[in-house]
């Protein structure tokens, strides 16, 4: 096939088509898929768009991440989406980015799905190596994080009085659970979350591995650095991160 002769056909600026051509394999077009042509979208459908414009620092070697990193805030949550936007605010001043879940559930994006940036820190992971934010999109969650317990009243470390029944307590260290007490996610956090996931799977599942769905306290605590960096999820996630990998596996 005169690939020269095709294009001369074609009008003038339509460089879509051109680049169709190149990609297609004359000789069995027709059985076989074109590859290199993106199948997968780069905005999950349910989240808010944002345009806060936070710093991506490259595109994923595959255009796409392998994993996501389970966050939480440790900051203010109790305005919803508000919270989330000054969040996503801080992030830019300080050069992050992550994916959001307000208190409500609400879930917003601010980039596209191939391009990373900073949202790990000093992070490692068999498999991944270290500096796990180039392959890993990082899901932060509205969240007070880990409490402190003064009396019979538990505080955040901003000096917010989280009430008792939005309190789990952790008596003994269990997979990435450290012990302590923690801000609960709250139910339409944790439904938001799942779902995502799932959806992150199914939009890419060539890509996108579940067994890479780890939390902060994973890459960067014992499992990965070798020492207690973060504590999140930890028990604000209402089961371990073993757990809810099996539970994402068990929906797709």
């Amino acid at each position: 096939m005169d690939f020269d002769k095709i294009k001369s056909t074609l009008n003038e600026g339509n460089e879509y088509l051109i680049e169709l051509v190149k990609k297609v394999n004359f000789e069995n077009s027709f059985n076989k898929p074109i590859k290199g042509l993106k199948n997968f979208e780069l905005f999950y459908p349910k989240a808010e768009k944002t345009t806060i414009g936070l710093k991506t620092r490259g595109k994923y070697s595959s255009d796409y991440p392998i994993g996501a990193i389970v966050h939480f805030t440790a900051g203010q949550f109790n305005k919803n989406r508000q919270s989330a936007i000054d969040t996503l605010t801080w992030a830019k001043q300080e050069g992050y980015t992550f994916m959001i879940i307000a208190y409500d559930g609400t879930v917003l994006q601010d980039t596209p799905l191939n391009e990373w940036g900073y949202h790990a820190g000093e992070s490692n992971w068999n498999g991944l190596g270290s500096s796990v934010s180039n392959k890993l999109v990082g899901i932060e969650i509205c969240n007070a994080g880990l409490l402190e317990k003064k009396g019979d009243k538990y505080y955040s470390w901003f000096n917010t009085e989280i009430p008792e029944d939005q309190v789990r307590e952790i008596r003994i260290n269990n997979d990435n659970q450290v012990k302590g007490y923690f801000h609960k996610y709250s139910e339409a956090q944790e439904e938001a979350l799942i779902e995502l996931l799932v959806w992150l799977k199914n939009n890419n599942p060539t890509n996108f591995n579940v067994d890479y769905i780890l939390g902060h306290d994973e890459v960067s605590g014992p499992k990965g650095i070798g020492y207690s960096r973060k504590q999140d999820p930890g028990g604000s996630l209402s089961m371990t991160m073993t757990e809810l990998r099996n539970l994402v596996k068990s929906k797709i």
